[in-house]
């Protein structure tokens, strides 16, 4: 196992389990979906739904993410309990694992990982999730020829469960050479993406794990008698549409990622899944607009410099709650925390959060302690994408242990002063935020840029 230098395991209380009433507290158990890119992802949809329904204290969120080593990192710093992997890291993680089921090992892709006391565990329940998403469709797979295209994770994983469920099998690629070498390890076909249309000819069954927006199969070699399932649920694609014209049987991409993750819900918490509960929140129309662009996360984590760089780069507006707190109040937030105490701060702080509402194309930096009041945390769900920081203890003790202006730790600038505080706060900052970003080793214009790479076409007018 290849093991990343300087891991700081924040606590070890989030491994205890439980069917208590939910209650977001240092007990909670955190986990998350990584990829790049990865706000588009409905797993938080399904997951939270599960856990509300069966009052399971643990909250799902999504890591954004360009090295695998930054998910790594940052799950093991902040004692996250498990992660999904979604593109490009499904084969990225596997050097780090201490061990893999057969399934990931066998196609030497893993989309699930348990964390258990400091060790990675690799699980494979895409090749689950598709032949469920055949077989609870009524599509029986068994002596049908079949059309994978791609050769990542995804693709690797559909070609061992309709292979698996005895289906003839072709992977086309427009690198050849990784569609053989699959072929050759699962024991199927492989062809040159220019033979695809020849290929059409003779096929029952189209799987798409391309992230491509563009059209690959030209409509006039889909033929009626088709079933096509399409990975990516993010956008209709070409090829769902056309499908749809010539009258095929579509699977929504969807059903896909429900049941791997229903079986990913297995292994985070032992129990069968509420597989309809599941259901009912990936498929709910989720109306909510989001306008705004908020940052979450503790002192250090560099939310004002960030804040700045995201509104100068997407032209938006920009509030620093804690500098509109000071301009308003014409007193510094230390003064304020020692002259009125932190409970009078947290009201002020609360009434600057609700003027959110009446924001619009707006970045909002918040203080470090904005998720202690439920009010805030609600605000700041409905009306913005809520991006949370993460930074080490020793990369927040490096920038903030000197300053005096922070009230919290002046006076006691050790890390476990820090460490009690960030443990308190972990499970409120993930089940408010939208989105992770491990900051450690990252410029500001790298976080920067990432953010608005994810947010771009998520923010609504």
């Amino acid at each position: 196992m290849k093991r990343l230098d300087n891991i700081d395991k924040l606590h070890t209380d989030n491994m205890d389990s439980g069917n208590n009433k939910k209650d977001i507290s240092g007990k909670t158990r955190i986990f998350a979906v990584a990829g790049n890119p990865v706000l588009h992802s409905k797993s938080p949809d399904i997951f939270n739904a599960a856990f509300d329904s069966m009052s399971i204290p643990a909250v799902y969120t999504r890591f954004a993410a360009s090295r695998v080593e930054e998910i790594i990192e940052g799950a093991l710093d902040m004692g996250m309990n498990g992660f999904n992997l979604t593109t490009p890291f499904k084969e990225d993680i596997i050097p780090f694992l201490d061990k893999m089921d057969e399934k990931a090992r066998s196609i030497r892709a893993v989309n699930t990982v348990v964390v258990d006391k400091g060790r990675l565990y690799g699980f494979n329940t895409d090749i689950e999730g598709v032949r469920r998403a055949f077989s609870c469709n009524g599509i029986e797979t068994m002596s049908k020829r079949a059309v994978v295209l791609g050769a990542g994770g995804a693709a690797k994983a559909a070609a061992c469960a309709l292979v698996l469920e005895g289906a003839d099998v072709t992977i086309l690629n427009r690198t050849f050479a990784k569609a053989k070498s699959i072929s050759e390890h699962i024991g199927c076909k492989s062809e040159k993406m220019d033979k695809l249309a020849n290929v059409l000819k003779y096929t029952d069954i189209i799987v798409s794990c391309l992230s491509s927006a563009e059209r690959v199969i030209n409509p006039n070699d889909i033929k009626a008698d088709m079933t096509v399932l399409d990975a990516n649920y993010g956008f209709v694609t070409p090829l769902s549409k056309d499908a749809k014209v010539k009258g095929c049987a579509v699977i929504d991409g969807r059903e896909w990622l429900l049941f791997q993750g229903a079986s990913a819900f297995s292994h985070f918490i032992g129990l069968d899944a509420p597989l309809y509960i599941m259901r009912d929140a990936l498929y709910k129309d989720h109306k909510a607009v989001k306008r705004n662009i908020s940052l979450i996360g503790f002192m250090g984590t560099g939310k004002t410099t960030i804040a700045e760089n995201v509104a100068k780069m997407n032209g938006m507006a920009l509030v620093d709650i804690d500098k509109k707190i000071e301009q308003e109040t014409c007193m510094p937030i230390a003064e304020i925390f020692q002259e009125k105490g932190e409970t009078s701060f947290r009201d002020i702080e609360e009434k600057y959060t609700a003027g959110i509402s009446g924001f619009s194309n707006t970045v909002v930096a918040c203080g470090g302690g904005v998720i202690l009041k439920d009010a805030n945390r609600d605000m700041l769900k409905k009306n913005s994408i809520v991006i949370w920081l993460w930074a080490s203890i020793e990369n927040i003790m490096k920038r903030v242990g000197s300053d005096n202006g922070r009230p919290l730790i002046n006076g006691n600038k050790t890390s476990n002063c820090i460490r009690e505080m960030l443990i308190e706060r972990l499970p409120l900052y993930a089940g408010t935020s939208d989105m992770i970003i491990n900051t450690n080793g990252l410029e500001p214009f790298e976080i920067s840029r990432k953010i608005c790479d994810e947010t771009v076409k998520f923010l609504k007018d």
